[in-house]
């Protein structure tokens, strides 16, 4: 029983509770814990919700070109 509440904290209520923390969906945390820790292990996986939040800011803050309808 253990294991399985182990199981549905870390891989369900984590990253729901986080995503609202951080305004990121619960999949793209996941995505991110998996992609960074089979990235950089260990660390990867204790900062990818950082890093994720870092990555989508920059995406947000980017510039957006302007389409040829916008700029007429």
């Amino acid at each position: 029983a253990y294991f399985v509440i182990q199981g549905l904290d870390g891989n369900l209520l984590v990253p729901l509770l986080f995503s609202e923390v951080v305004n990121l969906h619960p999949v793209a945390i996941i995505v991110a814990i998996l992609f960074f820790g089979g990235l950089w292990g260990f660390w990867g996986v204790f900062f990818a919700i950082p890093l994720a939040t870092l990555v989508n800011a920059v995406i947000q803050a980017w510039p957006r070109r302007r389409t040829a309808e916008a700029a007429a």
